[in-house]
């Protein structure tokens, strides 16, 4: 589960009753595949205003690792764990900015690096045996603030709308990596559309790798309830994927 996902859970268990709300602030647990997420949720008035998200220990893999593309030539690319595996690939690299009219563009360009990446850089977790691949790339850049903007790339090709918790806590960890962060430091990502994440250093372990321990802090809202419903008689009890919609990677979703 994604950071952006798991804030968004949160406050939709808080918010509709599920868990029980505390004001001014409850603590949520959430199990995900790269372990024990602790969820902090500032709440006033029923509402849940922010949650911070206690990730689990994330380091750099490789700095600068440098991938060969037949489009872009050689290009540089940090590859990092931050709950998942990330090839941090800087947008002036592959001559993008990242804005809303360039989405097209940059979600191409990431499902092509993935596979060139995982073709030429090989990852295995120390510690979680089933990650060895890298999962996405998130292409970044600075803002004239100081924000990091990012852009992380999903399969089948669409862009992630909000700045990645993972991938903030990726990129965080190359920035603690490179001596540019120490604990108690706080950047702050943007994603493509301008929202906001605060990824924040609040601890270190000297576990080989070096490892960081990422709080990351956004807000989600609920914006709709949906029943889904399925019937005996329902021939595509499945459902179904086509290439008009998903483009030619439907084979690995079916």
């Amino acid at each position: 589960m994604s950071g952006s996902n798991c804030i968004c859970v949160v406050t939709a268990l808080l918010e509709t009753g599920r868990v029980k709300m505390t004001e001014p602030g409850t603590i949520v647990r959430v199990e995900t595949p790269a372990g024990l997420i602790l969820a902090r949720a500032k709440c006033e008035r029923g509402r849940c205003v922010s949650v911070s998200l206690d990730n689990v220990p994330c380091f750099a893999e490789a700095l600068d690792r440098k991938i060969e593309t037949p489009r872009w030539g050689t290009i540089l690319s940090d590859i990092a764990f931050g709950g998942v595996y990330y090839a941090l690939v800087d947008a002036e690299r592959i001559g993008l900015t990242i804005e809303p009219g360039n989405a097209r563009d940059l979600a191409e360009a990431g499902i092509a690096l993935r596979t060139l990446v995982n073709a030429q850089v090989k990852v295995r977790h120390p510690d979680l045996v089933n990650l060895d691949d890298v999962a996405y790339v998130m292409f970044r850049a600075l803002d004239a603030d100081g924000a990091v903007r990012t852009c992380t790339v999903l399969k089948p090709g669409r862009v992630d709308r909000s700045p990645c918790g993972t991938g903030s806590s990726a990129n965080l960890a190359c920035l603690h990596a490179r001596g540019g962060v120490k604990v108690g430091d706080q950047r702050l990502s943007r994603s493509i559309i301008g929202g906001e994440f605060l990824a924040e250093a609040i601890g270190e372990t000297t576990v080989a790798p070096a490892r960081v321990l990422p709080r990351i802090t956004g807000r989600g809202w609920i914006y709709g309830r949906e029943e889904l419903r399925l019937d005996g008689d329902d021939p595509f009890p499945r459902g179904f994927a086509l290439s008009d919609s998903w483009g030619s990677q439907v084979d690995e979703l079916e």
